[in-house]
């Protein structure tokens, strides 16, 4: 006969076993989800239903987060509620909803991808919108496509190929196996250097995008070329007489450099000497340069070789003389500029501009027909200060009447 305790014992553990079975089966069944504990309730909206049910599973990048509610038609499609767990990870609200599939036999699921991990997240009532892109291809078209890709091969063409095919590969194994072994090696070769492949198709970019922005220097550069090589041929008759005589020029300049080298070496380096001490003032001996190839250029004018020289010179140089009075203040900067500085150059260094420079000459002066003060007298109708009187000169024309005349003519007002 059991004891009262042996009793008790078995009646908690078949209570205990009881509560096990029926927790086990409501987590099977997911009772809790379908009584509406532990979970909030997403709208997904889309054209169409792209074959998905409900309680397919939903997923946040493969992940699964819930199970799939009632859908229900809209007007301008189908609304699927998706069940989400309270418990899952937080899903962005900028998630698309994708309808895929997950095996051949078309079993859809409902994947959650969103663009990035950033909030607001989904929520109660929250409401996010699918399109035709999110969906799968439907089987039907799938097949139809495939029906009408099969039936557009011509069967003739196609026998023709299959039997050249089998020509061509009949009795090539060995090669296939080497061919095939070839690029197994490039590949595992490919793979290895990947970084540096990856690195060098992004470094040409730079080296594509600098030839495309010298794309017009380059095909001119190409013009220039043919135009070259073009003279090239047509003068390959002097040039290879050019080639044929060169021997004979380089032996004697070679002989010339043998035999001036060491006089030729002692006036570089008087040259040196001389260039060293004219770089201070080559500002000013710039003029002198330019003018010098002008100079050498008329020699033949001046002696034409007839065992004559001819030559005139007429010298205007300070005709009349320049005005200088009224400039000392431009004297006096320079020297506090030497006085700062005892290198000072003013060839090549800045100093203060004297704005109070002006010719201060009385009017009349011949030293300052040049001033820029003057340049009002050179009209006709300005009085000069000197006499008086406007100036006449019979050399020139005054076309101030006749503008006068034609400016009504031509819509201008004078003034």
């Amino acid at each position: 006969m059991r004891s009262r305790l042996v009793k008790v014992q078995l009646a908690l553990f078949v209570v205990i076993a009881l509560l096990g079975i029926v927790f086990v089966g409501a987590r099977y069944v997911r009772l809790d989800n379908l009584m509406g504990f532990g979970q909030y309730t997403v709208d997904a909206r889309f054209p169409t239903g792209g074959g998905i049910f409900p309680n397919a599973e939903v997923t946040y990048r493969g992940v699964p987060v819930g199970r799939v509610g009632p859908m229900t038609l809209t007007d301008d499609g189908i609304n699927v509620e998706l069940r989400l767990d309270n418990g899952g990870p937080q899903i962005p609200a900028s998630a698309r909803p994708v309808v895929a599939n997950r095996s051949a036999i078309g079993e859809q699921y409902v994947d959650l991808q969103p663009p990035n991990d950033e909030g607001p997240y989904l929520e109660q009532g929250s409401v996010i919108e699918g399109t035709e892109d999110d969906l799968p291809t439907p089987v039907e078209d799938l097949l139809l496509s495939t029906n009408d890709l099969v039936y557009s091969v011509p069967l003739e063409p196609l026998r023709t190929v299959v039997t050249e095919l089998g020509a061509a590969f009949d009795g090539r194994g060995d090669d296939l196996q080497v061919l095939v072994d070839a690029l197994a090696g490039l590949s595992e070769k490919g793979t290895e250097y990947l970084p540096q492949t990856v690195t060098l198709i992004r470094d040409s970019l730079t080296v594509l995008d600098t030839q495309s922005d010298q794309s017009s220097a380059i095909q001119q550069f190409s013009s220039d070329l043919d135009l070259v090589t073009a003279q090239l041929r047509d003068s390959d008759p002097d040039l290879r007489r050019l080639i044929d005589t060169g021997t004979d020029a380089s032996d004697q300049l070679s002989q010339l450099i043998e035999g001036s080298g060491p006089g030729l070496t002692t006036d570089l380096a008087n040259l040196a000497a001389v260039a060293e001490a004219a770089a201070p003032q080559s500002i000013a001996l710039q003029p002198l340069l330019a003018f010098l190839p002008a100079v050498a250029g008329s020699a033949s004018t001046v002696a034409p070789g007839d065992g004559a020289v001819r030559q005139g010179i007429v010298l205007e140089t300070n005709n009349p003389p320049s005005c200088t009075i009224g400039y000392e203040g431009t004297q006096e900067i320079l020297a506090q500029m030497r006085a700062q500085d005892p290198n000072f150059d003013e060839t090549q260094q800045d100093f203060p501009f004297n704005t109070n420079a002006s010719c201060e000459v009385p009017q009349g002066s011949v030293t300052g027909v040049r001033s820029a003060n003057r340049i009002v007298f050179a009209d006709p109708n300005t009085i000069q200060p000197w006499d008086f009187k406007p100036k006449k000169d019979p050399d020139k024309l005054n076309l101030n009447p006749i503008a006068t005349q034609l400016a009504p003519l031509l819509g201008v007002t004078p003034k």
